[in-house]
């Protein structure tokens, strides 16, 4: 189920004290896979395989769900 609550969030690269990785630009969501990237027939295969779930997994999460501490002002940069 896709959750449009904030159409505004963007999936960005996020580095802190306690986390280095991609995340939501409006809430705590941080993308933590479930394990090492899946074998693919090439280095291209697993690339689109790792992005595929990312954007699904963003696309899914729904920010009420993570919200962000007070206070907290992550590094971000954005994706493209």
């Amino acid at each position: 189920m896709l959750h449009q609550e904030n159409s505004s969030r963007e999936l960005v690269w996020i580095e802190g004290q306690n986390v280095e990785g991609w995340g939501c630009s409006e809430c705590s969501w941080v993308f933590n896979p479930s394990g090492p990237p899946a074998a693919g027939e090439s280095l291209d295969e697993m690339k689109r395989t790792f992005r595929t779930q990312l954007s699904e997994e963003f696309a899914s999460h729904a920010c009420a769900e993570h919200p962000r501490v007070k206070g907290a002002t992550p590094w971000r940069r954005r994706v493209g």
